[in-house]
């Protein structure tokens, strides 16, 4: 991956710029290919096809990555890769993802990015951070039965949070950090005893996590052509170690949360499907 960031950087400025690099790369590969069915290559033509294979190797591991991250991991997974549909599919969705233009409230088309940034802006920072006190109407001892709440403080062990970094996704968006899935699970063995050591401070009220959590808001379209800013809903791309934390709390609260959630509230109930929780 590192090698593969270093040639982006090095390299390309866009997606034609590698694949002119793939092209010049095949072309001198053929031309050595062709020059030793003539005569042995010497030593450094020799050495010089390797290294021209394996430049062609990181390029073409290169486009596979900017392709996976334009479009989605299962596509890549399950459907096409590399072929003409998925790269008009992909560019399809990134079109989609753009936000070319949007109304104002008074009827005004905006394409400015600079006017679009400030309409964003002004219209969640009203609701965002905002903090509001309601008053609890309802007595919750009349409608639900006591519950025992002990097992969503019990001290964490070790092996429920290796089980965690099993269960992470690979390439999720990832927070302000830049660590996805893939990162922790490559790197868990150098990293999990700073992670052991967080999370039971979590848990013992010994961690102010200010310096962590913060995050990323991106917008997502709540309908297919969206035309206002009311027509998108933020949602933040967090740090992975607070989506670590945050992991740990919601695989112990499903274990008790039909004794809080009621059954019909299934969109709660991970893992679970709409007959399992009405039948």
């Amino acid at each position: 991956m590192k090698a593969c960031r270093s040639a982006l950087k090095k390299w390309i400025g866009s997606k034609s710029s590698i694949k002119i690099l793939v092209h010049h790369c095949n072309l001198v590969i053929a031309f050595l290919d062709k020059l030793e069915e003539l005569r042995p290559l010497f030593l450094p033509e020799n050495n010089f096809r390797l290294i021209i294979k394996n430049k062609l190797q990181q390029l073409i591991f290169c486009q596979q990555v900017y392709w996976k991250q334009r479009y989605t991991e299962n596509l890549v997974k399950w459907g096409d890769e590399n072929t003409k549909f998925f790269h008009a599919r992909a560019t399809e969705m990134y079109r989609h993802n753009t936000i070319s233009q949007i109304i104002d409230d008074d009827g005004r088309v905006v394409t400015e990015h600079f006017e679009k940034v400030a309409l964003f802006w002004n219209e969640f920072k009203s609701r965002m951070g905002v903090s509001v006190s309601p008053q609890m109407q309802f007595d919750l001892d009349t409608l639900f039965d006591p519950v025992d709440l002990q097992s969503l403080v019990d001290p964490v062990s070790n092996d429920e949070m290796d089980n965690i970094i099993r269960s992470l996704t690979n390439d999720k968006a990832p927070g302000p950090d830049g660590f996805n899935g893939h990162f922790f699970k490559r790197c868990w063995n150098l990293i999990k005893y700073d992670m052991y050591r967080l999370c039971r401070g979590f848990f013992n009220h010994q961690v102010n996590l200010q310096a962590i959590n913060s995050s990323f808001i991106t917008l997502v379209p709540k309908k297919p052509n969206p035309e206002k800013v009311s027509d998108f809903r933020p949602i933040s791309l967090l740090n992975s170690s607070m989506k670590f934390i945050t992991k740990i709390l919601a695989n112990r609260l499903q274990s008790i949360i039909l004794q809080v959630v009621h059954k019909n509230q299934y969109g709660f109930l991970h893992g679970r499907t709409i007959q399992d929780c009405l039948g």
